[in-house]
């Protein structure tokens, strides 16, 4: 199965699990691409192709659908991403999800492969079919 959930969101499950503490996640969220794979401490490298921002979408909506029986989730609906004005620092093979629009975050909450990598197409907005991005705990 692919990818994880980030460490500080793991260690946040548990406290809310097994001691009663609130997790805190604000209302947007973001997809961010990748050109190498993050872990779950973070790390990685972002695209960097001329026109890209991350994704926001906001929790609650449909992008993601319901959990599998099996821990998997995967988006629901088609993304596309701004339209590439450049190739960049390569193809995209990870995605993650994190908690700012852009430069450093503080939470990463889960992460997985973009398989196959897609390469990015001048004069195309890089798009994920239903499906195509898939995580697990």
């Amino acid at each position: 199965m692919p990818g994880w959930i980030g460490l500080t969101t793991a260690d946040e499950i548990y406290n809310f699990l097994y001691r009663g503490t609130a997790i805190t996640i604000g209302a947007n969220l973001y997809i961010r691409l990748l050109v190498s794979p993050s872990s779950r401490s973070g790390g990685g490298t972002e695209t960097n192709y001329s026109g890209y921002a991350r994704y926001q979408f906001a929790r609650g909506t449909s992008l993601f659908g319901a959990a599998s029986s099996g821990g998997r989730i995967a988006n629901t609906v088609s993304i596309a991403l701004p339209t590439a004005n450049s190739v960049g620092n390569g193809d995209l093979v990870w995605f993650d999800i994190v908690d700012t629009a852009s430069g450093v975050f503080t939470k990463l909450y889960n992460g997985g492969p973009i398989l196959p990598p897609k390469s990015i197409v001048v004069g195309k907005p890089p798009t994920f079919d239903a499906g195509k991005l898939v995580f697990t705990l």
